[in-house]
């Protein structure tokens, strides 16, 4: 008798494992199709630059690389460079199908109506202007349509407000909504009409949460925005909210769990013998969380274990993530404290010098304009053209060159994207992180405010005597700029 008990038992477990290879078979199919994401972000700005877009780029990508995306990526893109990427990026995109994800952080700005992509090379000087000198939004959308494939997503972390057309009586705050055509969803990092922030981190807000909710197997598109709409609202205090169109036809994840897994909960053993109903299996959520586990569990990003440990409070690994969160932030500060020497200096105070230990160079810890009160710098960093920033050395002190001001940035990774030169007669100094975040080498209490922006060299441009030479320690940029641009100094000997 029980052997022919166990017959029903058997089939209802190879009809529950079929039924689920099945389902699976829809997501090899799309896991498997071609994915192919045009990344820009746009932050050096002549008038207004930005904080974090080179970061939300790069982050953005490490994100869409896990979920099998191929990736075309500029950082600082001229309208020039910004149409030859969307032509290419078309043009592939017709020839490959499957996916097609156009994500851009900077500035945009609407005008009567419709959406611009500004560009770092802009020069506006009146609304007029603004179509001649960035990027429709709309072209972009269209481009992607007519590659006919079967998702199109354009993510637009670029509601900043209109930073060109003052005075303007058309040019409103925000972005105009956009019409998503068929099998495509139009995302914005803030609601139609209202302006988001560009954030206080390395990351914009927005894109933050976007990156970290994309990691998290088995969600549903739709439900990945409604997760980062909910969870930036909270964090911005009701704020900011993300708003989506969408006319999307098909189903689209960006990560799945292993079928190897859903078989495996397929085949766990049938409850009762009395169970003749094949009913739709529930989502193995052991095997999602163990999936979302895997990918950050060695993570050295801070907030994607964070990420974890609020979408899996109850967690089975919730305990580990909160111990590999601590290990971070402790090596993180025992990698800056090594090995710094903070200094005195009878005029500028106790404790005011640091002294890299890398170079030798010794640098004052507060930016000019500010100054030391024995424990932290005091007042506010003020911005300078290159030829003020000259003169402010006295007394010994000045302004350092581009190689000891690119000194003290370097990558974590060891691996650089590109090289700078200076055309100084040396070799080309490493110029941004490959997947990589860049952190000054000596301790962030050592050269306070550092992380925040811009800093002027001594060095002038070669062969332009407009353009002179400047680190931006958001990204660990090196670049040259317009010498009447505003910048921080930070005085070294």
């Amino acid at each position: 008798m029980n052997k022919f008990k166990l017959v029903p038992l058997r089939f209802l477990a190879i009809l529950l494992m079929f039924a689920s290879l099945i389902a699976f078979s829809a997501t090899a199919q799309t896991q498997d199709e071609n994915r192919l994401a045009l990344l820009i972000g746009n932050a050096t700005y002549k008038s207004s630059p930005l904080t974090n877009p080179v970061n939300d780029v790069r982050l953005m990508e490490s994100a869409l690389r896990e979920s099998g995306f191929k990736i075309i990526k500029a950082e600082n893109a001229s309208r020039r460079e910004m149409l030859r990427l969307i032509r290419d990026f078309g043009e592939r995109l017709k020839q490959s199908g499957g996916v097609g994800l156009f994500y851009f952080a900077g500035h945009g700005v609407q005008i009567k109506g419709a959406n611009y992509l500004v560009p770092v090379d802009a020069d506006i000087r009146a609304e007029d202007e603004v179509a001649f000198d960035s990027v429709d939004a709309q072209s972009i959308l269209e481009k992607m349509e007519t590659a006919k494939n079967r998702v199109n997503l354009l993510i637009l972390d670029a509601c900043r407000d209109n930073p060109f057309a003052k005075g303007s009586r058309s040019g409103s705050a925000g972005l105009a909504t956009m019409s998503a055509p068929s099998g495509s969803l139009v995302a914005y990092s803030t609601a139609p009409g209202s302006v988001a922030s560009d954030g206080s981190g390395k990351n914009g807000l927005y894109t933050q949460h976007l990156s970290a909710v994309m990691r998290v197997p088995d969600i549903p598109i739709e439900e990945i925005f409604k997760r980062v709409r909910t969870n930036v609202r909270k964090d911005s205090a009701n704020q900011q909210t993300p708003w989506e169109n969408t006319a999307l036809e098909g189903s689209f994840y960006f990560k799945r769990s292993p079928p190897s897994a859903a078989a495996a909960a397929a085949l766990a053993p049938v409850p009762t013998p009395q169970a003749t109903q094949v009913t739709p299996a529930a989502p193995n959520m052991m095997a999602v969380e163990l999936a979302y586990w895997d990918s950050i569990k060695a993570s050295n990003r801070p907030f994607e274990l964070e990420a974890y440990i609020e979408q899996f409070p109850n967690g089975a690994f919730v305990n580990l993530a909160k111990a590999r969160l601590r290990e971070v932030s402790n090596n993180t500060a025992k990698a800056n404290a090594a090995n710094t020497q903070i200094l005195d200096d009878p005029v500028l105070g106790k404790g005011s010098l640091a002294r890299d230990p890398k170079t030798g160079l010794v640098w004052q810890r507060c930016s000019a304009g500010q100054t030391w009160d024995g424990s932290t710098c005091t007042g506010t960093a003020q911005q300078f053209t290159f030829d003020a920033a000259q003169k402010l050395a006295t007394n010994g002190w000045r302004v350092p060159t581009i190689r000891e001001l690119a000194s003290l940035v370097y990558c974590s990774s060891g691996k650089t994207q590109l090289h700078i030169d200076p055309k100084d007669g040396a070799a080309p100094i490493a110029n941004l992180c490959d997947g990589d975040y860049v952190k000054p080498t000596i301790r962030a209490e050592a050269l306070l405010q550092t992380a925040f922006g811009a800093y002027w060299s001594s060095s002038p441009g070669v062969g332009d005597s407009n353009v002179a030479w400047f680190v931006h320690f958001n990204y660990g940029g090196v670049n040259d700029y317009d010498r009447y641009n505003l910048n921080y100094v930070r005085l070294v000997r």
